[in-house]
């Protein structure tokens, strides 16, 4: 086949696409070809160390929080493992990946394709979703609002269908409880002294979809600066250094 455009290209397998999706299928397939590049050789497995905003920039076509959902989703799946054990300093939380290919021949040899019975474990499938019931939702979302007050010194109503409905509407664009406190922490922490800006530490600044992904960003980049570690030089004075 003739490609349209005349460069490097990434094949997306159409069977594993019909089961985990074209978007998961192709960072598989972009892990895989990492791994072949770049793999480290640890505990008898090829894992390949990479940052969220690193992935982003070797994927330019998706942000931050789009690659950080599909790398969960793959994680959820089972079909790729991460870790951070192998960082040198322990405060460094970039992580490890390597691909569960038990795992992914397992889901390519299944001839019926039923996302129950192949990933339980799957937090934001619409299957989940019908079974759960509202009032565990609501319960979700009145917690959040808790934090919200908690962190701000602020008293929103939990049960307020305004808040509910802003808030439900995150978490079905496929963003986490953890990421709607990360933006919580990140813009009390900015926001909190302020005098023009604390009026706005309210439910709907902070989750309205347009605003929410951006302080999700900057939540991300201000937590990867902090995990970031300098290795301490060492001087050998036998080598010849001095001071």
């Amino acid at each position: 086949m003739k490609l349209l455009v005349d460069e490097e290209h990434f094949p997306v397998s159409p069977s594993l696409s019909a089961r985990i999706g074209i978007e998961e299928a192709l960072l598989l397939q972009h892990l895989s070809y990492r791994l072949e590049k770049e793999g480290v050789s640890k505990e008898g497995s090829i894992w390949y160390c990479q940052t969220y905003q690193d992935w982003s920039k070797q994927c330019f076509f998706w942000n931050v929080p789009k690659v950080r959902r599909l790398l969960r989703k793959l994680e959820n799946y089972q079909i790729i493992v991460s870790s951070n054990k192998f960082n040198r300093f322990y405060t460094d939380r970039t992580k490890w990946y390597r691909i569960n290919y038990e795992k992914l021949n397992e889901l390519l040899q299944t001839e019926i394709y039923n996302q129950d019975e192949l990933f339980p474990e799957e937090p934001n499938s619409p299957e989940k979703k019908k079974k759960k019931s509202n009032t565990d939702h609501d319960m979700v979302i009145a917690n959040i609002i808790l934090y919200l007050n908690e962190k701000a010194k602020k008293n929103f109503n939990g049960s307020s269908k305004t808040n509910i409905r802003l808030i439900k509407a995150i978490l079905n664009e496929g963003y986490t409880v953890e990421d709607c406190y990360l933006v919580i922490d990140e813009q009390v922490r900015n926001w909190k002294n302020d005098p023009q800006m604390n009026k706005y530490l309210r439910p709907i600044t902070l989750f309205r979809p347009g605003n929410f992904e951006s302080y999700l960003n900057d939540a991300l980049t201000r937590q990867q600066e902090n995990d970031f570690d300098f290795e301490p030089v060492v001087l050998d004075f036998e080598e010849g250094e001095c001071y």
